[in-house]
């Protein structure tokens, strides 16, 4: 059965091209996957990689984007069709007259005519597969599932010339595919609620805790020009250099409202959970809590010492033996948090967010080598450690420096046990007595509270 379709025509280098448009449910029934029999694919490992279908992405992932989103979109497919199978006519060969101020489009836009024969979906076989899952299951994958099939989506034709200009073709169109960064997901995504709220606290509109601001101390030192605006939270970037006069970052200020978020009961937020973004009243709701966590955050003095000053961050942020350095950090930002969540649910409304807030101002955030965070989230050298292990090992400390009395014996021997072995120090009573003294475990850090 043959197709045609209205196309443009293109030349880039020298593959020819035709781009039109199809509904989703024609390309479905025309449209299969790469597969390892096709003769211009290859066994190597990186192709495989790329060419092996992720069935938990596509039905956790883009069957629900699809199915459940009112503003769904995707990106061209290209398409691989067998060579001598096309067969493409120029408008100005179909209609008799053609006004001269269009003669020269209309040798490019025309007619695609594709005979029988395999199509094969070069780039955006997962996207595909989540079409026919989302076409052949009906409404039961989502309210807008019954409108999918109808949707037009744009293809690009290619023919297949030699098997080495196809493998190329392949190889390179999915080596440049590179996925937006962290920062830009948070920065552009729509459906996230976790994102949605992060934005709005740097919000100068919705005067968020994190917005934009006039800083005296830079414009008196000339840093900043009068009147113009410091820029509180880094969101170009997850980490902050030693001369970044940035208080945080994009990354952090996310993680720690899902953290919060999720401790506050608020679930389906990312967009992971659900791709349609939470109703308006909801995210309202959210982002009063996130304001009123940052505001108490942001109260601590080393943060508030960095607003005030942005200046003397610089010096302070790497100066291992600060007892603030840490808060400076992302790493111990996250670990902060993380915390001081722990401490609240350990105590079960006994400890207020103010309390502990407080209580952590108490402790030493210090990142020497005599820190009791070494190994837990800053090595010996003072370099991070950004791995989960480390931030639940820091946050278990934490909430044992502000709130012992909210930790059972049990709790606390095993972070007492946990925070030795982390740290190379021997904690079996049965190798006690050979080991060096170096290796004997230590007594946990003496509480704050």
């Amino acid at each position: 059965m043959s197709i045609t379709l209205p196309c443009i025509k293109g030349q880039m280098g020298s593959v020819t091209y035709y781009e039109a448009t199809m509904k989703a449910r024609e390309l479905t029934l025309s449209v299969r996957p790469a597969r390892d029999s096709d003769g211009w694919a290859t066994a190597s490992i990186e192709e495989r990689i790329q060419r092996d279908v992720n069935d938990s992405r596509i039905k956790k992932t883009i069957v629900p984007y699809l199915a459940k989103h009112p503003d769904r979109f995707f990106g061209s497919f290209i398409i691989l069709v067998k060579q001598g199978h096309t067969v493409f006519e120029p408008l100005n060969e179909v209609i008799e007259t053609v006004p001269r101020a269009y003669a020269s489009s209309t040798e490019r836009i025309g007619f695609l005519t594709i005979n029988e024969g395999d199509l094969i979906a070069l780039d955006g076989q997962h996207r595909l597969l989540a079409f026919q899952h989302v076409i052949t299951g009906g409404a039961d994958t989502g309210h807008f599932a019954p409108d999918v099939g109808d949707d037009d989506v744009c293809v690009l034709f290619v023919e297949h010339e030699t098997d080495k200009k196809t493998r190329t073709i392949f190889n390179k169109v999915n080596r440049h595919a590179k996925p937006t960064g962290r920062s830009d997901n948070i920065i552009t995504s729509e459906d996230d609620g976790y994102a949605i709220i992060a934005r709005w606290l740097l919000s100068p509109d919705r005067e968020g805790p994190l917005a934009d601001r006039v800083n005296e101390a830079l414009v008196k030192s000339g840093h900043l020009a009068e009147n113009a605006l410091w820029q509180m939270v880094n969101w170009t970037s997850n980490t902050l250099t030693k001369r970044s006069k940035h208080v945080t970052t994009l990354s952090v200020v996310y993680t720690t409202v899902t953290d919060i978020l999720t401790y506050e009961g608020f679930t389906d937020f990312s967009e992971r959970d659900n791709p349609v973004a939470p109703e308006d009243a909801v995210l309202e709701e959210a982002y009063a809590i996130a304001v009123d966590w940052w505001e108490d955050l942001l109260q601590l003095d080393a943060l508030r010492d960095a607003i005030k000053d942005p200046n003397q961050t610089e010096g302070r942020r790497f100066a291992n033996n600060d007892s603030g350095t840490l808060l400076l950090r992302p790493v111990g930002q996250i670990a902060l948090v993380r915390g001081l969540l722990l401490a609240l649910y350990n105590a079960k409304g006994a400890l207020t967010r103010k309390q502990a807030i407080k209580r952590a101002n108490r402790v030493d955030w210090s990142a020497s080598g005599a820190s009791y965070w070494r190994d837990s989230i800053v090595r010996a050298d003072g370099r991070m450690i950004a791995r989960k292990e480390g931030y639940d090992l820091a946050a278990r400390l934490l909430a044992y420096l502000i709130g012992p009395e909210h930790m059972d014996d049990e709790e606390t021997h095993r972070l007492h046990d946990d925070w030795n072995r982390a740290r190379g120090r021997e904690t079996d009573p049965d190798e006690l007595g050979d080991v060096d003294e170096d290796l004997e475990p230590e007594d946990l850090p003496t509480p704050v509270a």
